[in-house]
Order: structure tokens, then sequence, then C-alpha cells
């Protein structure tokens, strides 16, 4: 179950991947150890989009503070935390989208930014 996830259909990922392997011990071992297993390194770049796009939707239903007080400049224009936060969003459901094509470069740019945007309000990601 990951609720986020489930919600907007995104069933390709590390913890559904090569479900008959007989690595599947080896990998429980790892969970065991670490609370998550090797496959998730194997693309950490999509592993982190799913990550980020789990923990800002849990941070909007969660969140006791408001997300409309700090501003922040990003691209020469002005945002306030809620706003950059779904921009986030927006690209990072947009990047697990089948219709995603990272050769496409204006997609490929969109999509990138999604980094650019969490290192501009990281530091006021708490509450």
């Amino acid at each position: 179950m990951r609720k986020y996830l489930d919600d907007i259909c995104v069933t390709e990922r590390p913890d559904t991947w090569n479900k008959d392997d007989k690595r599947q011990s080896r990998w429980k071992e790892e969970r065991d150890i670490y609370g998550f297993d090797e496959r998730e390194t194997w693309a950490l770049d999509y592993s982190f989009h799913l990550w980020l796009y789990e923990r800002l939707k849990r941070f909007v239903d969660v969140c006791c503070v408001d997300l409309d007080y700090h501003k922040f400049e990003y691209n020469g224009s002005e945002y306030t935390q809620r706003q950059l936060i779904d921009m986030m969003i927006e690209r990072l459901e947009f990047s697990f989208n089948p219709e995603y094509n990272d050769f496409d470069e204006a997609q490929y740019n969109y999509v990138s930014e999604i980094e650019k945007i969490w290192a501009v309000v990281l530091p006021a990601m708490w509450w």
C-alpha cells in the first residue's frame, strides 16, 4: 500500500519490480536492516521522485503552518511555499505519466525543475 502513489495509479516502482526474483529473501532482509532494499538504488532519480511525491503530499495533508507565509524567489518570480510545493507535485505527476518522454527537451526541462525548486524551498520544509 502506497496511498499517494496508488491514488494516481503509479504501480511501476521499486517495491513492485522483480516480484518473482529468487533474491526476494535477500531484499526482505535488506528492508529489515535498512528500511529499503537495493532495488531503490537501481533508478535513484526515479526512486527519489517517488519518495518526494509521497512526502510532499503527506506534508500538505498534515502541515500545521501557513504555507502562504514564506516567499521565495525562483526564476525571477516570487512564490509562496505552497505554490512551489504545488509546482513540484505537478511536475512529479507529469514525470510519472506514461506519456512523459525524457528525450523531449521541453518535457525533460520541465521535469528537471523539480530538484531546483526543491533546493529553493527545502530550508522551509518543517512544521
